[in-house]
């Protein structure tokens, strides 16, 4: 791989500026050298040059700290940076942050890349799936169209040749042969995923079982006033429902109201 041109690397180290006055609320060029590695010049340089891009006011230099630090106008010029980068910086550098571990479903990079040929390919492949209901995995033909994430597992969405429906199988669940999926054959013209290709609009608000102040700490919680709007794909359905707990009675938002379209309406055109 070629080195990074001059351009994108000073670039790189702006955004850098960007996220540390957004973050901490100030930034010198020791932060630059530091970091990065370059001259007291090139520091300079890179301050100066980032500086310029942002508008009169947003930022005031300490001088007895020697160090530019945002005021209250200011905004970052590269828009909000990455929560979970400047997560990671702080945790190196001591902050005290934990993340509950997930119980992530193993994934087997090369099964997805067979099936992912074969939805390119519209191809016919044969593997062996284990169902929660049998005692041993059974053997199908499945033509894939399309991987899903439900947020805690992937799926490949796929018209099952033995139910002649189309249906989501788990990875972690299929075993294959290498062999046989190469061996896939050409799907015929497969029937419409009317599921797939309509889309469901869930309008939710604090369950009616909270009292005012709960609706009110729910709405914050969210962000939003009053409503909620969420469109998803109405195969996708099942999962949202479950993964947001909209199914419990001890769920804190209640879906309202429910409307299909054909389309997506929140996509731009």
């Amino acid at each position: 791989m070629s080195p990074p041109t001059p351009r994108y690397a000073s670039e790189v180290r702006q955004r850098f500026l960007d996220g540390l006055l957004f973050w901490e609320g100030r930034v010198n060029r020791r932060d630059l050298i530091d970091t990065f590695r370059v001259s007291q010049p090139q520091a300079a340089l890179d301050l100066k040059a980032y500086l310029a891009a942002l508008l009169p006011g947003q930022v005031i230099y300490d001088t007895r700290q020697r160090r530019y630090e945002a005021s209250a106008a200011f905004r970052p010029v590269f828009g909000v940076p990455s929560i979970d980068t400047w997560l990671e910086r702080s945790r190196l550098a001591g902050l005290a942050i934990e993340v509950l571990p997930t119980l992530d479903r193993p994934l087997d990079a090369s099964l997805m890349a067979h099936l992912y040929r074969a939805i390119r390919d519209r191809k016919t492949v044969h593997v062996a799936y284990q169902t929660m209901r049998r005692a041993s995995a059974e053997d199908r033909s499945i033509t894939p169209t399309a991987f899903v994430s439900d947020g805690q597992r992937w799926h490949v969405r796929a018209y099952c040749h033995l139910r002649e429906a189309y249906r989501d199988f788990v990875l972690s669940r299929i075993a294959f042969s290498a062999d046989q999926v190469e061996a896939g054959v050409e799907s015929a013209e497969l029937p419409v995923d009317s599921e797939w290709c309509s889309w469901v609009t869930l309008r939710l608000a604090p369950a009616a079982h909270l009292e005012e102040n709960q609706k009110r700490a729910v709405c914050w919680d969210y962000g939003i006033d009053g409503e909620l709007f969420v469109t998803v794909r109405r195969a996708l359905e099942f999962y949202a429902i479950r993964r947001w707990g909209l199914d419990r009675a001890e769920s804190r938002l209640s879906i309202v109201e429910r409307t299909e379209s054909a389309s997506n309406p929140g996509a731009t055109a």
